[in-house]
């Protein structure tokens, strides 16, 4: 973008830097490189790690699933990552929830968990 703004530059002595017309921004954008590049693709590709459920609600929609028997699905934070497990609710306390997948039990702590859901029977 060029601005039709001229600056007095009548005092320079030599006529190239005295007509000379600024680019503004379009001079600083070969300086957006690597870094600012990669620091966006981070900010892109970055995990939402939080969860809207507070301890209470947690513990309610496990001992629902817990009472009713039935397969939940529960998104689980692990260091930096997400992991989904299905399975059914065996044991529940405050700290910790036991589920059986259909591969082996499972320790969820309840801080972790990130989701919910209900699957059904």
């Amino acid at each position: 973008m060029v601005s039709d703004k001229m600056v007095d530059r009548n005092y320079l002595p030599f006529q190239s830097a005295r007509e000379h017309r600024d680019r503004g921004m379009m001079k600083w954008l070969g300086f957006f490189l690597s870094e600012h590049t990669s620091s966006l693709a981070n900010d892109k590709n970055r995990l939402d790690l939080s969860t809207s459920l507070t301890q209470a609600e947690k513990l309610t929609l496990i001992g629902q699933l817990y009472a009713s028997q039935l397969t939940g699905e529960f998104l689980v934070r692990t260091g930096k990552t997400k992991i989904s497990y299905w399975g059914q609710v065996t044991e529940l306390n405050p700290i910790e929830i036991t589920i059986k997948t259909s591969e082996r039990y499972q320790l969820l702590k309840l801080e972790d968990i990130l989701e919910i859901k209900a699957s059904g029977g």
